[in-house]
Parts: C-alpha cells; structure tokens; sequence
C-alpha cells in the first residue's frame, strides 16, 4: 500500500513538472488590497471576477494580479471583518490594468462569497443563499487558541460540537463531532468541495456518537485551511448520502507567501503540555497557478483529572451477602475483609490518588498537505490537486486492574495490579486531482479523489490472564490487538451554465453531475496472544487486558460501489425572488437506491430585510462498518456499585447470532428537513440572520446495549442463543440496527456589528444555537429480542436515548468583542454551553445533569514587527469546571446494596465521562508567534 501512494505522488510531481511551465496568454489586472485605517496590506483577500470562475487570493503585501481577455468586468473584494466592494474596471488588448483597492471595516463573515450550498456560477455571499452558511477564516481559528481543529470549531461555531472522550478506547484518540445536535455520520465533510473519507474507527464506547462513524478532523492541519464554510441545512440532494444534518466544507490556502505559527502552552494544572508549529508556504504558478505546501507538527500532552480511589485493592471487601447471613455478620465479615485490604494497601505504599489517567489521551501529530492549481495553456482550463499526508500516534489509559482481581491479573508480574494502556497509530492519506474549465459556456469539472484511514491498536503494559502458567519472564505485557481501515475513491463528472439572458431572466443556472464512489472497509485481526484464551477452564479472563484484540472470526475486507446522478436548479426568477431545486437519485450495490430532492427560496423584502427557507428529504445507507464490525471486548458496566468488567460480543448484523435474536437486515435512515429564516440589516453596520429547523429522521441505526446472558428468563435465551452459537467465553451480545425516530428542533441566531469608535475597531458577534432532540414513537424491536425486567431493554436503554436526546448541549451561547489599535489586538469570547444529562440504564437514582456553564476566552496581541504577531491567551481564563457526579454514594463495609449508589466507580470519576459540555481540563494558558513573510 505504501508503495501504491509513492507511486500516485511520483505521478503526482511528473504532472507538476509538466504544466509548471504552461501560462495562458491573457491580459492581466493587477493591484493592491489596503487596509484603509492603517495602509498597510492585506493578505487573504478574495478578489473574485463576477460572473466568472476568474480569481485570485492576495500575498502577504495585499498584492494581486488576474489573468483576463479584454473586456468589462466587475471585480470583488472581499475579507472577513471588512465591508465588500465591487470595482467596475475595463480592460484593452495589450495594456495592463491597475485596481488598488482600501478596505474598510465591516462586518464579518456575512458578507464571505461561499461555494458551499449554491451550484450556481453566481458569486453569492453567506446572506445571498437559500440557506444558512458560516464562513470561518483561518484566523478565526488561530484566534481560538485551540491547536486540534475540532476543538477550534467547538469555540467558533455554536451549531458544532465537539468534547473529547476518556476511557473510551480508541475514541480517546479521535474526537467525535456533531452539527445541530446530530451524529457524528450526519454531517459530510467537504475538502475543497470534494467528499472526504471517513474514519476507520467506529465509536462502539459509552460516548456521544456511540455506534457512528464520522470522519477524522484533525487529520487535516488547520495551517493549511485557509477558511471553512459550515452549511447548516439538509443538503443530501446536493452533496450525497450523510448530509442530514449539514455540510462542512474545509477549503485550503491558495495564497502565496510564507505563514508561520507557533505556540506553546499547558492547563492550570501543570499538566497537558501543548507545543504546535505550522508552516504553509505558496509559491505563484505562472500568472494564474498556485502551489501551496503546509507542514505542521502537534504534540498535546496527556491530562489526568482523576480522583482517589476508595475500592479495594489486594482483598475484595465488596462482595454480597451469603445465604442466611444476618445483615450484622456481614458487615462484620465486610469490615474484616476491609481491614486486611487496608494493610496490604499500607504495607505496599500503594497510591489510591490518581491511579486512573481520566482526562485527554497523549497525542503527537504530523501531517502534510498541498494545494495547487495549473492553468492549461491555449486553453479556459486548469488542471488542480490537493492531498495530505497525517500520522497520529497517541497514547490513553484503560481502567486499572487490582491484584485482588485475579481473573485478570498475573501478579507474578504485576503484583500491585497495572494500568493498562492503548497505543493508537493513525495514518490518514487522500489525494484530489481533476480539470476543469469553461467551454461554450458550460463551467465543468472532472476529479478523482482516493483517501483513506488507518487505525492501529498496540496494548502495552498489559497481560493476557490465562497464559499466568507461562511464568514471568516468558509472559507477555505488550501486545499488536489488530487495524481497523478504510478506504475510499471517488469520480466526479460536473457541469453547471447560466441560462438566465435566453430566458429574459438574471439567473437561471443549471448544473448536474454524475459520481462514483468505490468503499472498502477492512479489519485485520491482531497477534493470537492479543485475544486467545489459553486456558478455559481455569476461569482466567484471555486476550490482551484492556483492549482483546480482533479475532481471525471478525477479520473482514468489504466493499461496495455507489453510483449517483443529480440536477440542481436555481434561478433569480426576479430581482427579489430567488429558488433553487434539486434532486439526485444514488444507487448502492449492497444496498439499493434512493431518491433524495430540496426545494429552497429566498426573498428579499427589501435591502434590510430577506426571509429564506427549505424543504428537503435526505437519507443515509449504513456504513461499512455497521454492516461489518464484529469483535469481541472488555467493557466495564454498572451494576449500581462498581464498574464490573464483561466479555461483550459485537456480532455482525448478517450473523447467526444476530439471526438468531430475530434482527433484520440493516436499511437506511430517511431524514425530512424542514427550515425558514430571516437575514437582515436594520442599520448599516448591524447584520441578523435567524434560522428555524426542524429534522425528523426515521430508522436511525443505533448499538445496541448488552444482551446479557442469565440463568433465567430473558438471560436465559441469551445463553443459549449464545451457547449455540459456540460464544461460551461471552458474557453478553450486541450488534447494530434501525430502532429509533428521532424529531430535532432548533433555532440558530448570529447577530454582527462592528460600532464606530473614535480609536480603533471593534467587531462584536453574537451567535447562538439552540435545539432539542426527542424521541418519536416506539422503539422498534425485533421480534426475538428479549425484553425483561431482570436485565432491562438490551437493545435501547434509557441511557442509549440520553446519549441520543440530552447528552449534549441543548444551547451554545457565543459573544465575541475582537479589538484591534495600531499594533495591538484583543479579543475577549464569552462561551455559555446548556444542559447536558446522563442517565443510568434502569436506575433513574443515577441519573446526572449538569447545568449551565459559562466559559470565557482572553486573548492579547502584540505587532512586534510588520510580520510578526505575538499573542498571549487564556482559555477557560476562570478555571471553570463542569458540575461534579452528584450521586457519590460509594459503597464501604456499612453501606451496601440500595444505599450504595455510585457513579465515581469508588471516587475515581469526579466528572461525567458519558455527557460533557466542554471538557473538564479546567484553564489553558498559551503563547503564540506568527509571522507572514
């Protein structure tokens, strides 16, 4: 496989070598962009010819220059934070045309020319659309003082979230993201308008997300972002399959020059330690070519918010009440077991503070990415490619295993017990190359894009129990537990003309377009030593302590081929009235087709004022890894006192075993999206967009929870289903399948101004989203499965709708001031994150809500040189933290059973692990240098 990207990037490096020297023979406008206050030159600006594909992005000095025929045109400037202007300027055979242009401020990101959401060859801006669009600059991103882009976009945009994971296995080390309160595979990730790949984990774990699969973010460096357009519509007629809940479209640098960023920084705490370096570099093609390069490096230390323990540790003291015992002897023989664990902890200076790592996992980051365009020669074409290079390797902390645990601890070696950790290895690759350009009007595009995702597991200091008779030295503590991949190419044909002058109108753009997608999905079991069980009868747990690794029986190579035609519409039918329309019809080979369309419009009322709304029916096929994942793991569950460690099988959803529970085969979810909006500006320099949604999603897929196996009732089915089926080492069985609706309701505000001030400007930006996620009808249960009040709902418990309805915020509030004078900078962002809620699977007692928090963000920046920008900042500058588990009630020798009712697993959680708002690392201090060259 190596060898097949060496050689893709050879080709790759031949194609560049050939058309480096090609220049279109044009006429050329060329200028500089200035800021108006200060004169000095602004880098990043768009300069866009309306009307036409033409276009150029200004260098570190503001400085441009455009290749066109002779003619009239109309140029448009355009930066985030500046006011738009139009420049009419005419252009003769043989003379070169000068357009420098003064910026002034204005309002931000509302008056960004978006590519996302409109197939139109009319430059429109994020107001202008059918829809709603968020244009996030780069800088907007540095500004964060967030270096992983996730967390970036956690901070800049109200309707994303994001919260990193702990204890959870490999989502520890890729961090789930969501928009307007959906799954993480509800959302499509655009890269320079293309679909990207998704990860190869899916996020089988207590997190939000559970039994999803979204697609790596911070994969791609935020170094080489130049802006991110956040569609916040239903767009699955547009863009394909997973657009229910929006689209994000990460568009990458063009600009020549060099950037530089550093930074430097770590929590309140002391611990966490983050350094970061990105350099992106773009060298001029030509008149119109590009070529962008952009390294970055990232380390983020590993944090540790745990508590102390107050379980046992060489003797187990929690153990039940024996028939006949009195309750006064069982305390009695309690508190003598208590006892001798406490001088067995003493003798052997055993530490009860921190011996769980519950906080972020270890991650170092490198990753490269480039960016480059071509024009043809004699030709309205170009050629173009992107693609990036990532390997992320991280390391994150399981649960301890204590010696008095002997079913899976070897004390031989660990005699004081060992915490086991998981060692991820990510490589994450793509790469883009296509042509397009305009013939006899027709703008059209041709690309391939292939990229895929690779996830490592390693366990080290671990033990496999059942080998115990191996001895010490023979033993192995560190083990290869399997890889996870998944790899995906995809072709795109497309073309999109103006008819608006034939039809008397002033747009009428149709587009259309042909796709295909090849998926494949892989796993690759690990060593035999990683998940055998060597010695069954001995009741010592097998496989690797924290993470058994993947079985011959779960090794998989699937693949699927999708097929898929669309037309879009859209037209300004009057100077007022703009609709678009579309539909697209997509094939799956394992799967079937689908029938997917949108009808939007917008009108504007008058220059103040434009109502905008849309209707539309999305889909989403299972993926891959639904159809696909099996494996056999240690999870550790409550019983209402302690987290007890299970061998739970996840069996595929076309297996006996699921078969035999009476699943059916797994079909799609089927959205209906309904929205309406205003945008307006009552004064000059105040802009308002407000946003209704409505998303009701039929047969969501979900993972199911653990069909436990019993001695009776529904137990009992499952043991023999089990027993059967020759899984008698499995405690439990689980697998994927459509059970629940879901209806989401939302509103998103974001309201701009920048106030004239005597000194200085300030921009002030209020955003906000607010929605709620409920549960719509029954949950629909395969006739087989068991339902018992013994064991609960195995297939959707109420902590499986929590996770669904209130795991995340139901609000994100964000007021931003950004300030700059002359040299200096500041920007002050208040962030309120709502309610979030966790709830115990058959025990409403347990339940956990955290309340409202409000964080805030300090930044100041100082010009040291003209391209030299230092910045020292503050996050979460207060030290805020989420509320602590209120229910605590851990068990000791006098509190047993129903009095004993605990969600720290013995003090060691002090934070939900399950439900997060923003994380609970509490303040990050940082420093950051950036200079442009």
């Amino acid at each position: 496989m190596r060898n097949t990207y060496l050689y893709r990037w050879l080709i790759l490096a031949s194609i560049f070598s050939l058309f480096i020297a090609l220049t279109t023979s044009a006429q050329t406008i060329s200028g500089q962009v200035t800021d108006a206050t200060t004169g000095t030159g602004l880098p990043g600006v768009s300069v866009l010819v309306t009307g036409q594909t033409a276009g150029a992005i200004t260098d570190a000095n503001g400085l441009y220059n455009l290749s066109v025929g002779p003619g009239s045109y109309t140029l448009r400037f355009s930066f985030v934070g500046y006011t738009t202007q139009n420049i009419p300027v005419q252009v003769t055979a043989g003379n070169t045309s000068t357009v420098s242009v003064k910026l002034v401020e204005g309002l931000a990101s509302l008056n960004e020319v978006v590519v996302v959401g409109s197939r139109s060859t009319q430059a429109r801006t994020s107001t202008e659309t059918v829809a709603p669009v968020d244009v996030i600059q780069s800088r907007d991103l540095q500004a964060t003082g967030q270096i992983d882009l996730t967390q970036q976009l956690n901070f800049v945009a109200p309707s994303f979230n994001s919260s990193r994971q702990t204890v959870s296995d490999g989502t520890d080390h890729i961090d789930p993201a969501t928009l307007r309160g959906l799954g993480p595979d509800q959302v499509l990730v655009l890269l320079n308008g293309k679909r990207q790949h998704n990860q190869a984990l899916i996020n089988i774990n207590g997190t939000i997300g559970r039994g999803s699969v979204g697609t790596d973010l911070n994969a791609i460096p935020s170094s080489a972002i130049e802006r991110i357009e956040v569609l916040r519509d239903g767009a699955s007629s547009q863009y394909g399959s997973d657009a229910i809940a929006g689209v994000i479209n990460l568009r990458l640098k063009e600009r020549p020059g060099t950037t530089v960023n550093a930074q430097v920084g770590q929590y309140y705490k002391g611990d966490g330690q983050v350094a970061q370096i990105g350099i992106n570099h773009g060298f001029k093609l030509g008149e119109k070519g590009f070529l962008s390069l952009t390294g970055e490096f990232r380390h983020r230390g590993a944090t540790n918010r745990a508590g102390d323990y107050t379980g046992p540790v060489y003797t187990n003291w929690n153990v039940g009440q024996q028939s006949g015992e009195s309750a006064a002897a069982y305390v009695a023989r309690r508190q003598n077991l208590y006892q001798q664990d406490q001088t067995l902890i003493q003798q052997n200076n055993f530490s009860l503070k921190n011996n769980l790592q519950v906080g972020n996992a270890r991650v170092d980051n490198a990753g490269f990415f480039l960016n480059a365009r071509v024009p043809i020669a004699n030709s309205n074409a170009s050629f173009y490619a992107s693609g990036g290079l990532n390997y992320r390797r991280g390391l994150a902390g399981g649960f301890y295993r204590y010696p008095y645990q002997t079913s899976q601890v070897i004390t031989s070696i660990y005699p004081n017990g060992f915490l086991p950790n998981i060692q991820s290895s990510i490589n994450d690759q793509s790469l883009l190359v296509g042509v397009n350009g305009e013939t006899m009007g027709w703008r059209w595009d041709i690309s391939n894009v292939y990229g895929g995702n690779s996830f490592r597991f390693d366990v080290t200091n671990s033990n496999n129990a059942s080998l115990a008779y191996l001895g010490t030295q023979n033993n192995p503590t560190s083990f290869y537990a399997g890889t996870l991949s998944f790899y995906q190419n995809s072709a795109d044909v497309s073309a999109a003309k103006d008819f608006g002058k034939q039809l008397g109108l002033t747009s009428f753009n149709v587009a259309t377009g042909l796709t295909y997608r090849n998926d494949q999905y892989r796993i690759k079991p690990g060593e035999a030593a990683s998940y055998l069980n060597f010695s069954p009868t001995s009741g010592q747990i097998g496989g690797s302590q924290v993470f058994p690794g993947y079985q011959p029986a779960n090794a998989v190579n699937a693949t699927r081929n999708v097929y898929g035609g669309y037309i879009d519409l859209e037209s300004d039918v009057t100077t007022r009235l703009l609709l678009n329309a579309a539909g697209r019809y997509e094939y799956y080979s394992d799967f079937g087709g689908n029938l997917a369309g949108k009808i939007a419009a917008r009108y504007r009322f008058s220059e103040a004022f434009s109502l905008r709304g849309s209707i539309s029916n999305g889909f989403r096929a299972p993926s891959l890894h639904q159809r696909y994942f099996s494996a056999i793991s240690t999870v550790f569950v409550s019983n209402g006192t302690i987290l007890e460690p299970r061998q739970t099988g996840t069996f595929r959803n076309d297996s006996p075993i699921a078969q035999a529970f009476g699943v059916p085969p797994l079909g799609a979810e089927r959205s209906t999206n309904y929205s309406i909006g205003i945008t307006s500006r009552p004064l000059p320099n105040v802009s308002v967009t407000v946003d209704a949604y409505q998303i009701n999603i039929t047969n969501r897929i979900i993972y199911s929870n653990q069909f436990s196996r019993g001695t009776a009732g529904a137990g009992l089915i499952v043991a023999n289903i089990l027993n059967g089926a020759g899984q008698t080492d499995v405690n439990s069985a689980q697998f994927f399948a459509n059970a629940v609706n879901t209806q989401t309701q939302g509103i998103d505000v974001v309201i701009a101004t920048n106030p004239r001030l005597r000194t200085g400007t300030l921009d002030i930006t209020l955003a906000a989203n607010f929605n709620q996620t409920k549960l719509v009808g029954d949950i629909q249960r395969p006739a087989n499965v068991p339902t018992d009040a013994t064991f609960g709902n195995f297939l959707f418990n109420r902590q499986d709708s929590a996770r669904l309805t209130v795991a995340q915020p139901k609000s994100k509030i964000q007021l931003t001031f950004n300030y700059r004078l002359r040299k200096f900078g500041a920007v002050l962002r208040f962030s309120r994150f709502g309610t979030v809620q966790a709830y115990d699977p058959a025990n409403p007692a347990l339940d956990e809500i955290q309340n409202p928090k409000l964080i805030t963000d300090l930044s100041l920046s100082y010009r040291i040189l003209k391209n030299l920008n230092m910045t020292v900042g503050a996050n979460n500058l207060f030290d805020i933290y989420p509320d602590r588990l209120r229910v605590a009630n851990y068990p000791t020798p006098e509190r047993y059973g129903a009095a004993a009712l605990d969600n720290s697993s013995f003090g060691r959680f002090v934070y939900s692990r399950s439900a997060t708002q923003f994380g609970f690392n509490g303040g990050y201090y940082f420093v950051n240098l950036s200079a442009n060259f």
